[in-house]
């Protein structure tokens, strides 16, 4: 088969967030925002995953200034309950809402200030 007669398709996206220390980091989407640790790279640490179910992120180390200016959307089932597990936490989140544009969804700000909005469909 010719490599040209593929036609690709797309299959996951792991956002990218900059942040000033990624063990801090780390640490937070662990301990705040209930996601495991994918893996970690470099001595110091200079890279880091954090997953949960399906999706993953990735805390990489920015020069003094450059880190949270990310942002990303996270599409889950079940938004009121994962809200819920993080209202009795310090975070500072946003409360559900409908939106106009048919999703539900709230915001978290990281520690670094990148920007987390966690969604899902409402239904008509």
């Amino acid at each position: 088969m010719n490599t040209s007669d593929i036609k690709p398709q797309f299959e996951a996206v792991t956002p990218r967030l900059p942040v000033a220390n990624v063990e801090k980091a780390l640490a937070f989407y662990v301990d705040q925002l209930g996601f495991q640790v994918g893996w970690k790279w470099g001595n110091p640490v200079t890279h880091g995953n954090v997953c949960r179910d399906s999706i993953s992120l990735d805390l990489i180390s920015a020069p003094e200034g450059r880190h949270g200016t990310a942002m990303a959307y996270v599409q889950l089932s079940g938004v009121d309950a994962y809200f819920s597990e993080l209202k009795g936490r310090d975070l500072g989140v946003s409360k559900p809402e409908d939106r106009p544009y048919g999703m539900r969804d709230f915001e978290v700000v990281d520690p670094d200030g990148n920007r987390l909005a966690f969604g899902e469909p409402t239904v008509s």
